[in-house]
């Protein structure tokens, strides 16, 4: 008799939380990110704004123009395209 209590107590929790798991996983919401520049980077060669600026646009702005060659040890890297 204990047993089926149980076994019902666990069946009715895992329904409650399976219910509650779609709606959380379906929330709509807007993502905000926030840097701590005055203004928004140049973008049109060295960005200002300090390292804010050159994390915003110059780390990430000619990554998928470029590339490292690192096939050698031996002599220092080169940029090549990345296309």
């Amino acid at each position: 008799m204990r047993n089926r209590k149980t076994n019902a107590t666990a069946i009715m929790l895992a329904l409650a939380m399976a219910a509650c798991v779609p709606a959380a996983a379906g929330a709509e919401t807007v993502l905000r990110i926030g840097m701590t520049a005055a203004d928004i980077p140049r973008t049109l060669g060295q960005p200002d704004q300090g390292f804010e600026g050159n994390r915003f646009t110059g780390l990430t702005m000619y990554d998928a123009l470029t590339m490292w060659d690192l096939s050698s040890s031996d002599k220092a890297s080169a940029l090549i395209p990345g296309l």
